[in-house]
């Protein structure tokens, strides 16, 4: 499975949260939602990445990494474009398999530089995808 915004045919395995190759800077964000996200019944991991590539920008990413027997496997993954911090991860019991993500961007046509939107989204898992089911935005000031 590919991290979003990673480089293409990189293996990435973290150390410390990090990693890094080609230019390249992918960290584990602090957020992150346990709870069953491939219908298993295993504790499954939705966690937010960081990817810098030398530029001004900072893409943020969502992946869900699958229980294969107590061994984190990476599932899922989707981008959510550049300069859009995470705020928050919940995995839902009810219904079962969606992710709340909460995060910062901006409308279509403002800068990258700035954020006014705090948006949930919620996300399922089609691996090796993460699929956005719909959001609602509110007006966000820093």
């Amino acid at each position: 499975m590919r991290l979003p915004d990673a480089p293409e045919g990189t293996t990435v395995a973290f150390t410390d949260g990090r990693w890094e190759g080609d230019g390249v800077v992918i960290e584990l964000q602090p957020q992150c939602g346990i709870g069953d996200m491939t219908g298993d019944a295993a504790a499954d991991a939705v966690g937010a990445i960081k990817v810098t590539t030398g530029g001004t920008g900072k893409f943020y990413g969502l992946v869900t990494w699958r229980n294969d027997a107590g061994t984190p496997v990476p599932a899922a993954a989707v981008s959510l474009g550049d300069r859009t911090p995470v705020v928050s991860i919940d995995i839902s019991s009810a219904p079962v398999r969606q992710a709340t993500v909460v995060y910062l961007t901006r409308g279509d046509s403002e800068p990258t530089a700035v954020v006014t939107l705090r948006r949930t989204a919620v996300y399922q898992v089609t691996e090796p995808a993460m699929v956005e089911l719909h959001h609602s935005d509110a007006p966000y000031t820093p």
